[in-house]
């Protein structure tokens, strides 16, 4: 443990500040629908006390998934009738379970995964009218820029020797130094954070892979469309199709469009 303190206070010192838009930087928050940039390929690495977290480059700077919180050390609450997202530090989230991150193959780094835009989701920092500028880019997804995260308490650094972002969270535990070394797709799948307000009905459910979780009256199709190129999943293999998408394909596979 002191070797692993002593470690972590040499890279304090030997590092230098990220710049990057921050909360306090927005004279207000743009309106939803607004061109922002494209995400590219990166293999810089986002960590929250040295747990790795799936991140994108946009415009030069790192942006994450507010859903993806939910797993390093927050709680994080959506309203689908107010389109909210509210981020809370929770401290009883001392150990967290992270998401299996890999860098993308080296032919992609630097080229478009995908366009991003500013989102109509409004995005909060604990229980204040704290707001964040919130994006979207993947269906099902909000993005904030990882230097919002300073907002709810977390400490960033950007050690450029590792080609790492790494965010620092008081009373969370801290993991061994590991960077990513394979290019496979994860195969995980983000809970879908919910506020108690929310009624069943108003919930979406995402099928990201097909699997048992998929319906049966599906999975043959949606795995002809993915075989045939013609559905393709985000950079982590996710498809985000929802329960409309799937009825939408498969009516159409049964009138043979798209054939064999």
């Amino acid at each position: 443990m002191k070797k692993l303190i002593g470690l972590c206070a040499a890279i304090l010192v030997s590092i230098s500040i990220f710049a990057m838009p921050t909360v306090s930087a927005y004279s207000s928050v743009q309106k939803a629908g607004v061109y922002v940039g494209e995400a590219q390929y990166t293999d810089i690495v986002t960590y929250v006390n040295h747990y790795a977290i799936p991140s994108w480059i946009v415009n030069g700077y790192p942006m994450v998934a507010v859903e993806d919180l939910d797993k390093y050390g927050f709680d994080v609450l959506w309203d689908a009738s107010a389109r909210t997202l509210r981020i809370f530090r929770n401290y009883d989230k001392k150990y967290p379970n992270p998401i299996p991150v890999y860098l993308p193959e080296t032919k992609l780094l630097g080229t478009k995964q995908c366009d991003v835009y500013t989102s109509d989701v409004k995005v909060y920092a604990n229980d204040y009218e704290y707001q964040m500028q919130g994006f979207s880019a993947i269906q099902g997804y909000t993005f904030i820029y990882v230097g919002d995260l300073t907002s709810l308490g977390a400490t960033m650094y950007f050690v450029s020797n590792n080609k790492a972002v790494n965010i620092w969270i008081d009373g969370m535990n801290i993991a061994e130094y590991q960077r990513p070394t394979t290019t496979k797709a994860p195969t995980y799948t983000i809970p879908q954070a919910t506020a108690s307000s929310v009624s069943s009905s108003e919930r979406v459910t995402y099928y990201d892979y097909i699997d048992y979780n998929m319906p049966d009256w599906a999975r043959e199709t949606i795995t002809k469309l993915v075989n045939k190129g013609y559905i393709v999943g985000d950079s982590y293999g996710r498809l985000r199709l929802t329960e409309e998408d799937l009825r939408y394909y498969v009516v159409n596979d049964r009138a043979g469009i798209y054939g064999e």
